[in-house]
């Protein structure tokens, strides 16, 4: 017998489109060309490339932007750095750095050649090894100071304290430093003499895997924070509630997942003064096209539909907190969507089991949302076996794609592409999936920035 599904999750969804025909990436829609582009056709790059994203998160707890880079091309060789220039051209790196930091490693033969110039734009960083090539002080310097000057900054890791590394940091706009590479002593005091003596330059730090860790080092003058911290649940409480607003997006969820009637959705929001005002408001955006102002949750759920109150509830939930964890939400919420959107098309699937593995995405980062144990969660919602199997055991049917794409997330491509396989999925097409995912996200963040 057929499943009864209607596919609730299809407000979040784009038509069907064609396959890109070059890897594409996050762009603002309202961003500019980028700087210093080459007039010449956009190159292709290696289309069957995966770009993968780290995120950077700032001392607000806001993700500020990405780390990028290409671990190897289709073939599984590494790129040459003209080709990974291309590629990232071709998943429109300059346009997402029109907005947000785009941090980028090159050669320092790159400044030579100029192969840095198509990927310059206002937020673009570059990132040089101080160590790499074994220059002099004096050509580093120069290299730096010659891609300061086309408009982005620079990042430079293995720095020292020594006074022969001073006209290196004297240009230096952010400083990468690497957690596992000091005790922690060294590295307090080493962020403490930066901090004096380069009062202007940001201090990066990667390696972070905690939010203890992350916490640690803002205290001691850190701006900005790479690692798994963010997707990690901060504190986990087994005998947290979770808020009233959000509980009644969670029985809302539930009944439209169980097809309930009207008013049945009707008598839980009314219990909550909060979601009554955020229904008419989204009921009530220019976007609906009403002609005349709705006042009444009958109304409202009318003119949202099933699909549309889905959208919101389930964005929603990662923005009803506020407060001071409001950009830590936020974050997160661009982290989910992505993930759901590639769970979602990265299969060929029937409908209903793609829906399900976009909800998969969502939910598999509630508990480090709301810092409550997923098991807590899950009882409290109405989901299919295979959803709770993968949420509170990562098994099941599920299991191996949420594997994957988190794998994605921590640059391990190798494995995540056996994962790959093993599911028959399409091996040259992962990159461009998982660069339309995150352009939809964007988007989608966009889109829903306004309705909240």
């Amino acid at each position: 017998m057929e499943e009864k599904h209607v596919g609730f999750l299809s407000f979040l969804k784009s038509k069907p489109e064609p396959a890109p025909a070059t890897v594409k990436a996050a762009a603002a829609p309202s961003a500019a060309p980028p700087m210093a582009a080459p007039s010449a056709p956009d190159p292709e790059g290696d289309p069957e490339a995966v770009v993968v994203r780290a995120e950077i998160v700032d001392e607000h707890h806001r993700l500020c932007g990405y780390r990028f880079s290409v671990p190897f091309g289709g073939n599984r060789a590494p790129l040459p750095e003209p080709v990974l220039v291309e590629t990232l051209v071709a998943a429109r790196l300059p346009q997402f750095a029109q907005n947000r930091l785009a941090l980028v490693q090159l050669s320092m033969d790159a400044v030579v050649f100029n192969r840095h110039l198509p990927l310059v734009a206002p937020h673009t960083v570059f990132l040089l090894d101080r160590k790499a090539g074994d220059l002099p002080v004096e050509q580093i310097a120069g290299r730096m100071a010659a891609l300061r000057e086309t408009g982005c900054k620079v990042a430079l890791r293995g720095i020292s304290l020594d006074a022969a590394d001073a006209p290196m940091l004297a240009v230096c706009d952010i400083a990468m430093l690497y957690l596992s590479e000091h005790t922690l002593a060294e590295f307090q005091s080493l962020i403490k003499q930066l901090r004096m003596r380069y009062p202007d330059m940001k201090l990066a730090v990667d390696g972070v895997e905690t939010w203890d860790e992350q916490r640690m080092c803002m205290s001691w003058g850190c701006n900005y924070f790479l690692g798994h911290f963010l997707t990690t649940s901060d504190k986990v409480d087994p005998d947290a509630k979770v808020d009233q607003s959000r509980m009644t997006s969670i029985e809302l969820l539930n009944l439209l997942r169980t097809d309930a009637e009207l008013p049945a959705m009707i008598e839980v929001a009314k219990r909550d003064p909060g979601m009554t005002y955020q229904v008419l408001q989204w009921a009530n955006a220019p976007s609906n096209g009403q002609t005349t102002k709705v006042t009444s949750l009958q109304q409202a759920f009318m003119v949202l539909g099933r699909n549309q109150l889905y959208r919101g509830l389930t964005v929603s939930m990662f923005r009803l907190g506020g407060g001071a964890n409001k950009a830590r939400d936020e974050s997160l919420l661009e982290v989910a969507l992505t993930r759901a959107r590639f769970l979602e098309t990265c299969s060929t699937l029937p409908q209903s089991k793609r829906d399900e593995l976009f909800l998969v995405g969502l939910l598999s980062l509630f508990d480090a949302l709301l810092g409550v144990p997923m098991a807590s969660l899950v009882d409290k919602m109405h989901l299919s076996d295979d959803i709770r199997d993968v949420l509170l055991s990562s098994e099941g049917v599920y299991g191996p794609y949420l594997m994957m794409v988190m794998l994605l997330e921590r640059d391990k491509v190798d494995r995540a592409l056996e994962i790959a396989e093993k599911l028959g999925l399409d091996m040259d097409g992962i990159g461009q999936v998982g660069q339309a995912a995150f352009k939809w996200a964007q988007e989608s963040m966009q889109h829903t920035s306004g309705d909240e």
